[in-house]
């Protein structure tokens, strides 16, 4: 196990404390445009935490030599992303929380939304930019939600567009979903507290890069997908899924015979 940190935060006043948490494994090759997006605003009262997995392709060499600038880091393996971004939670001292995948980018300037903290939101969300790897513009993700039943159905935000206030989210992610977890606390939050205690700002906060972790896994998204929405007493939505799903398997496999 490795780990490191400087010893304390970013202050700029009396603004909120702001935790970008970056969880990673053997993502040397990207994480380095994550680290320095948000690195590049420590003058604001931000405090950073990276997860490391265990990484053994030189992600951890990066980590140290950008530990004076990190608040807390440590390399050691877990189980899965959500487990890594709760062991993150558990090192947290922010008011609010933004979590940031290796290869995202903080673009938003923390500075200019400061002030959308100081009203104690339970969640403040903006839009995200997806960009193809070369670089290429794809599409902006994220709008206002007029209910928390559209997060039933679907993702409508992007996770990593999502400031969830920490004193809000418990013990954070149910790792029991390894997809779908983010999902699960946005829309369990939004029930909770209602939607008027969350904030839409017409902002993009970061981008991000295609081929993420549920496209990668597509069966084990539909598994989850399925438990979510029975969970929430979609049972009929769910079947319809199920059923829609398994007659596009049953083509696909019809045209390669």
């Amino acid at each position: 196990m490795d780990t490191g940190g400087s010893t304390g935060q970013s202050c700029a006043g009396s603004a909120p404390l702001v935790t970008v948490i970056t969880v990673v494994r053997n993502g040397a090759t990207v994480a380095e445009r994550t680290l320095k997006s948000v690195i590049s605003q420590r003058d604001q009262h931000l405090e950073y935490i990276v997860i490391d997995g265990g990484s053994t392709d030189g992600t951890v060499d990066l980590l140290r030599e950008n530990d004076h600038a990190i608040d807390y880091w440590i390399s050691e393996s877990d189980d899965g992303i959500y487990d890594a971004m709760n062991k993150g939670i558990a090192h947290s001292s922010g008011d609010y929380l933004l979590f940031l995948n290796a290869g995202d980018e903080l673009v938003v300037n923390l500075k200019e939304i400061e002030d959308y903290f100081k009203a104690g939101y339970v969640i403040v969300y903006g839009k995200a930019s997806m960009l193809e790897n070369d670089g290429r513009f794809v599409y902006t993700k994220g709008k206002k939600l007029r209910s928390p039943n559209k997060m039933i159905t679907g993702m409508r935000l992007c996770h990593q567009a999502i400031f969830y206030r920490r004193d809000a989210i418990g013990g954070g992610y149910d790792a029991g979903y390894r997809i779908l977890a983010d999902r699960v606390l946005t829309h369990e939050l939004m029930k909770k507290h209602g939607i008027n205690r969350t904030l839409f700002i017409d902002k993009v906060i970061c981008t991000y890069y295609e081929g993420g972790f549920s496209r990668q896994n597509p069966e084990q998204w539909k598994v989850e997908e399925i438990r979510f929405l029975r969970s929430n007493g979609r049972y009929l939505y769910a079947e319809y899924r199920r059923l829609s799903w398994f007659w596009k398997k049953m083509k696909r496999a019809a045209r390669d015979v």
